[in-house]
């Protein structure tokens, strides 16, 4: 084709033909294309590994908060235990008082025997006193 197409009067004679040139700049586009999908999968496996490291610590996150939902207590059990501890706690406190009453009647009828010797003694004491004058 060299010889069939003359070249310009300022263009050398080892200047390329129009098909050398395609060639070279297919080349060349084909060397960039290739470069530019490397660094596109590059970029993939750096984008692929950066998610397996988050879900990897999503996944841990997860089996924390199940074992944290699986070891704490439910509500429904924690009311009815404190329920039971309430009351025993009040019957407790019903024996207390109730013992309690039962000591201050106790020192409450004692003060009234008490008393009622003193006024036993008292009246025997006046009628010995009344005989030894009489």
């Amino acid at each position: 084709m060299r010889g069939c197409l003359r070249s310009p009067p300022n263009v050398p004679d080892n200047a390329l033909t129009l098909r050398e040139y395609v060639d070279v700049r297919f080349e060349a586009q084909e060397k960039a294309v290739n470069a530019a999908l490397a660094a596109a999968q590059k970029a993939v496996e750096k984008a692929e590994a950066a998610a397996e490291r988050r879900f990897e610590s999503m996944n841990e996150f997860r089996g924390a908060l199940s074992d944290a939902s699986r070891l704490n207590m439910p509500r429904t059990e924690a009311e009815q235990q404190l329920k039971a501890l309430t009351e025993k706690l009040d019957k407790i406190d019903a024996r207390i008082t109730a013992r309690e009453n039962r000591g201050e009647g106790k020192g409450t009828a004692l003060s009234l025997i008490g008393s009622i010797v003193a006024v036993i003694a008292s009246i025997v004491a006046i009628a010995l006193a009344i005989r030894g004058i009489a």
